[in-house]
């Protein structure tokens, strides 16, 4: 699946992703420690990074942004990893209305990773300064 998942990534998020500065940085479609698929795509730019992966183990695909010493890892069980809507301000609501909410907006959508991109676009520009201040730029 990498070189599809790969292949779907940049056609889908590529180009925002460069606007943004981010190169390629790795593939890794190892599977996780119970042998179940999982592709991740590891992006670096000047003063962090993005990864947007698929995990089967998980039924999701998402990204994550970490500063630029963390290391290729999967997120979910990384240090330093966050998911990109981790330093957004969320909405005074109580949690289930925000599930129901976040639920009905991934749905909303046919490619996952048109989601994805979008959310990218949402929520980069708090999500990378909220990096950098937690924990510094090189």
């Amino acid at each position: 699946m990498t070189s599809d998942f790969y292949g779907d990534v940049e056609a889908r998020v590529g180009p925002l992703l460069e606007k943004l500065g981010f190169v390629l940085d790795e593939l890794d479609d190892s599977p996780d420690e119970g042998g179940i698929e999982r592709n991740i795509v590891y992006y670096r730019s000047r003063d962090c990074r993005l990864q947007i992966y698929y995990s089967a183990r998980e039924g999701e695909i998402n990204c994550m942004i970490a500063p630029l010493d963390a290391p290729n890892r999967f997120g979910l069980t990384a240090e330093k990893w966050h998911y990109i809507s981790r330093f957004s301000k969320r909405a005074d609501l109580p949690p289930q209305e925000r599930l129901r909410m976040a639920l009905a907006e991934v749905q909303a959508y046919e490619n996952r990773l048109d989601w994805v991109r979008d959310r990218i676009a949402k929520h980069y520009e708090s999500a990378h300064a909220g990096i950098l201040e937690k924990y510094g730029s090189e």
